[in-house]
């Protein structure tokens, strides 16, 4: 299948690996040539989550090697991010954003923080959530719930 586009953006924590983010890096690598990821780092990791997150190290790691089992001819490109944006707000070369229903507010935010920079909108794509048998939205949050891991 021939990508729509040159480079796709896309971001997260990535820390337990699910079939949520199967789903949104496959469209990301499905869309685009190149695909840009933002992992964030430890430090903004800690801002939000209610559990200690695996090392930027290993969750860029395992990012990565999902790509290369998705799509190993496409370029990617970690990075790592200190904020909700990475390199979406300042790189004028990305055409479009890969979010899911929970982030796509943020890809709105980052799309009119690039047009006052002065850079074209990005392509919204979003894919939709993906929910255990019980009607349960799969997170790394609900993941580590049921292991039994917040808080640690």
């Amino acid at each position: 299948m021939r990508p729509w586009y040159g480079r796709v953006v896309m971001g997260g924590t990535f820390d337990t690996v699910h079939a949520g983010h199967i789903k949104l890096l496959t469209t990301a690598l499905l869309l685009g040539r190149e695909v840009h990821i933002g992992v964030t780092s430890d430090e903004f990791a800690r801002t939000y989550k209610r559990y200690r997150v695996k090392p930027f190290e290993v969750r860029a790691a395992n990012i990565r090697q999902l790509a290369r089992l998705i799509a190993p001819d496409r370029k990617v490109h970690i990075h790592k991010i200190d904020d909700p944006y990475g390199p979406a707000v300042t790189d004028p070369t990305l055409e479009a954003i890969v979010a899911s229903i929970e982030t796509y507010g943020r890809a709105l935010e980052i799309n009119e923080l690039r047009v006052q920079r002065g850079l074209r909108p990005m392509h919204v794509v979003v894919v939709t959530m993906v929910r255990d048998g019980y009607g349960n939205v799969i997170s790394s949050t609900f993941i580590r719930e049921r292991l039994g891991e917040v808080g640690t």
